[in-house]
């Protein structure tokens, strides 16, 4: 569920531990590693030991995941910036502050990364939530401008998963390898009709400790409803920009912001978790939209899921530029320090830019989640909503952020719990 920086144990007192962590001790409970040894490595959550792993791995993980901002020059610091930053831990950002912080370069760019950081280790510590995704639909009824999956794209090579490969996949990834939360995503396919979802996310609950997400578009209050009484736990459901005139470009076939809206609003009042966010530089889009943006999300998500415009071919946006990674980063930090202790995944639009280096970065600039894409091989490389997609080396994040101890689940139940009891403004 987690992945977290190890620690060293150099003391041992019974079903207790003291571990030395950067410059400080603390002590944990290890009654779940029986066998562990001073001088071990060791991954915990909730002050309870979960796993003992190698020096070596403890090392890449460590490299992974510590903090570092050399670039952080607080003499070269406007007091217009450091005002701003102040003003972030008294009250909400105005938009024209948040354009500012978006504008930044140089040193305060820097500056704004390493405070977000800050932010986030101060409120989540040093967890990094690992998610799965499966894509089990790349067919889609909309004509969407930038996604290569849009129905008038002729290339696209279809698939659809049947119901019982969506259950057993999920079923696999929850119980073999510990995911805790998984996304099902799709195109907005009709095929897939309300009673057959439900009964997917049933059977789905009723094998596996799981929570399901979906992402299949707008699909309606009833559609919802059922989901949500089959057992969906939450929506991963983007606005994509909160400029009505670019939204009605990207969406030429009768899409409209509103309704966009609308299905946010019946999603929060159903009890869904609700991911939503934008796309980032989209052709046309300015400062102003992208702080638009983010009072949007603020005011809906529960978590964040928001990513940089990748373009792809057959599309009518094919030739323009990707958007930028460092203003994606950007947009982390904004939202890290407006939304201390949200969920913010680095996605793999932002790798596909910025590749495996992106992810650290997007990590360190305040995100602390990742989404792994667990589509079965034989389908994966056709779910192309946009060229040259990153898929994930799995390995270090699979072997260590997952538990499969009862506690994972009920952390991440708490946690939603918390974010699910605040109120709307």
């Amino acid at each position: 569920m987690c992945l977290t920086i190890p620690a060293k144990v150099v003391e041992i007192k019974g079903r207790e531990a003291i571990i030395q962590k950067e410059s400080a001790t603390k002590t944990i409970d290890i009654s779940l590693v029986p066998d562990v040894k001073i001088g071990d490595w060791i991954l915990f959550a909730n002050q309870t030991a979960v796993q003992v792993i190698s020096e070596t791995d403890a090392k890449e993980i460590v490299d992974l995941l510590e903090s570092y901002h050399p670039n952080a020059q607080p003499d070269k610091l406007s007091e217009k910036f450091k005002n701003i930053i102040e003003n972030s831990k008294k009250r909400d950002l105005t938009k024209e502050e948040i354009i500012y912080l978006l504008q930044t370069k140089d040193a305060e760019k820097e500056a704004l990364y390493s405070e977000a950081d800050v932010v986030r280790r101060a409120n989540l510590q040093d967890f990094i939530c690992i998610h799965g995704i499966i894509e089990f639909s790349n067919y889609c009824k909309n004509d969407c401008a930038y996604c290569g999956l849009r129905c008038q794209n002729s290339e696209v090579k279809h698939y659809r998963m049947t119901p019982e490969e969506i259950v057993s996949t999920a079923v696999k990834a929850a119980n073999v390898k510990g995911y805790k939360l998984l996304v099902l995503q799709s195109g907005e396919d009709p095929y897939y009709t309300a009673e057959m979802f439900a009964d997917i996310i049933q059977k789905i609950k009723a094998t596996a400790k799981v929570f399901i997400f979906i992402s299949v578009g707008e699909r309606g209050l009833d559609f919802y409803k059922k989901l949500k009484e089959a057992g969906a736990s939450g929506t991963l459901f983007r606005f994509e920009t909160a400029n009505t005139k670019l939204f009605q470009k990207m969406h030429p076939n009768g899409k409209n912001f509103e309704s966009r809206l609308e299905h946010l609003k019946f999603m929060k009042e159903l009890g869904y978790f609700v991911a939503t966010g934008s796309i980032i530089g989209l052709p046309e889009q300015t400062l102003e939209d992208l702080a638009d943006d983010i009072m949007i999300m603020k005011k809906w998500a529960n978590m964040i899921s928001m990513g940089p415009f990748v373009p792809s071919k057959n599309t009518p946006l094919e030739k323009e530029k990707s958007g930028d990674p460092e203003m994606n980063f950007k947009m982390i930090s904004v939202v890290r320090l407006l939304m201390p202790k949200i969920r913010i995944p680095v996605v793999t639009a932002l790798e596909t830019l910025a590749d495996e280096g992106g992810r650290k970065k997007g990590l360190l600039a305040g995100a602390n989640s990742l989404m792994l894409n667990l589509t079965p091989g034989k389908y994966r490389a056709n779910y192309k909503i946009y060229d040259n997609k990153f898929f994930d080396k799995e390995s270090i994040w699979e072997k260590y952020g997952l538990f499969k101890a009862e506690e994972s689940y009920q952390m991440i139940e708490e946690r939603m719990g918390e974010e699910l009891n605040k109120v709307i403004k």
